[in-house]
């Protein structure tokens, strides 16, 4: 006569069912919290090579390799590609920067460098995009002018610059500073000197205006301007350099600006 299995029969069953996998299952489980924390591991995954691509002028070799440096903090695996590029791109001469991981323990670096456009005021420069950025030594390049106004203008001011630097490009004239002040008035000084009051409004129609102009101030009188005024609605004054005051035309008149100690001409246009 067969008896009914016991409580104690049972269990021993379902443990004999259950158990090997349960077994596997927490041996793996435990396997692969132990890889991960191995992996997390900078003595065992350590990161040996860093490589750095893309045209580099004006960046520190050595102060690029500090920040990468100082940003390795994990393995091959756990390191954090985001934090990294971050402290890269705190760099005054980068502009963005990007990072790869290649097996089995190289990150390769590229960066894209600022691509300055003009200095902005005394100690810093603006890129081609219209960013202020800070170096820590200035280079001295030739050829660029000088910016100056409030910081948050210089994407609008730069894009204007090189409207305006491209409009007195027709007629001969270079710029080596212009100023837009609180206000958002525009002076600008040319290579040789001329300065160029446009005020506020209509700047560049303004502009427009004096440059289709330009030639004839010159070939007409034989004199080169020293200051010009274009705050007027329909008509601008000149300032002639030393020595010079040549009467342009009858309908002209003669008029002294504040400060000025050189007769000025209003030409109506």
């Amino acid at each position: 006569m067969k008896h009914a299995p016991q409580p104690a029969d049972r269990l021993s069953v379902l443990a004999r069912i259950w158990g090997l996998p349960l077994l596997l299952t927490l041996v793996t489980v435990g396997l692969f919290g132990w890889g991960v924390r191995m992996l997390g591991d900078a003595r065992v995954m350590p990161v040996r090579v860093v490589g750095v691509d893309g045209e580099i002028q004006f960046l520190q070799q050595d102060r690029l390799e500090r920040a990468v440096a100082q940003a390795v903090n994990g393995s091959f695996f756990s390191l954090d590609l985001k934090r990294m590029r971050q402290r890269i791109e705190q760099l005054p001469w980068v502009e963005s920067a990007s990072i790869r991981r290649v097996w089995p323990d190289t990150l390769r670096v590229k960066v894209v460098e600022q691509v300055p456009l003009a200095y902005w005021g005394e100690d810093a420069m603006v890129s081609q995009r219209g960013e202020v950025f800070t170096p820590e030594v200035l280079p001295r390049l030739p050829g660029l002018v000088t910016l100056s106004g409030e910081t948050g203008s210089a994407e609008r001011i730069a894009r204007d610059y090189l409207r305006m630097r491209a409009l007195l490009e027709t007629v001969g004239l270079g710029l080596t500073h212009v100023w837009v002040d609180a206000r958002q008035a525009w002076r600008l000084k040319t290579s040789d000197g001329l300065l160029v009051l446009l005020g506020r409004r209509e700047v560049m129609p303004r502009l427009t205006r004096f440059v289709q102009l330009y030639p004839y101030l010159i070939t007409q009188t034989g004199r080169k301007p020293e200051r010009v005024d274009l705050r007027y609605t329909n008509g601008f004054t000149v300032r002639w350099r030393e020595g010079s005051g040549q009467a342009l035309g009858s309908n002209d008149r003669s008029m002294r600006m504040e400060g000025d100690s050189v007769p000025s001409r209003v030409l109506h246009v």
